[in-house]
């Protein structure tokens, strides 16, 4: 007996260590496995790491590339607002041009009013000397006739005598 419980003993022990082996096995296994996923996820973490480094270098560039874009629009509109200064002045140029010619106009539009009233008046005297020419004609006529008559008259009577 005591051999079979040397040998039980024997077997047990055989059986005890063969458990712990087994379960350091797969505890190793598991290790393992834990370790492979460990590096894989890493790995995985390092390559998504890498994607968002250069999905934020790409960002970046784009961003300065905005920036660049919108310099360059900032810098467009200060050349506008500078060429819709020239033409406000052009134009405040070309209305006071515009308000000098109207004067101009009314200017010689009251020169010409002036000088139609002017004319009308030399036509009044025109027609007032054309009258008085005919006066005059009327009157010489009669003068010249009456002269005649007299110079008829003496001449007659210097013939009778």
């Amino acid at each position: 007996m005591a051999l079979a419980a040397r040998v039980l003993a024997a077997l047990l022990f055989l059986l005890a260590a063969s458990n712990l082996r087994g379960q350091e096995e797969p505890t190793s296994a598991a290790r393992r496995a834990r370790a492979a996923a460990a590096s894989q996820h890493a790995a995985a973490a390092a390559a998504e790491a890498a994607e968002d480094r250069a999905l934020l270098h790409q960002l970046a560039d784009a961003q300065r590339a905005l920036g660049d874009q919108v310099q360059q629009l900032k810098e467009a509109l200060d050349g506008l607002r500078g060429e819709i200064g020239k033409c406000n002045e052009a134009q405040a140029s070309h209305d006071q041009e515009a308000k000098a010619m109207r004067e101009e106009v009314k200017g010689l539009y009251w020169e010409s009013s002036t000088v139609k009233q002017q004319i009308d008046t030399l036509k009044d005297d025109i027609s007032a000397v054309n009258s008085n020419v005919s006066n005059f004609r009327t009157f010489s006529g009669f003068f010249i006739a009456l002269m005649i008559l007299l110079l008829a008259v003496i001449f007659v009577m210097t013939i009778r005598r």
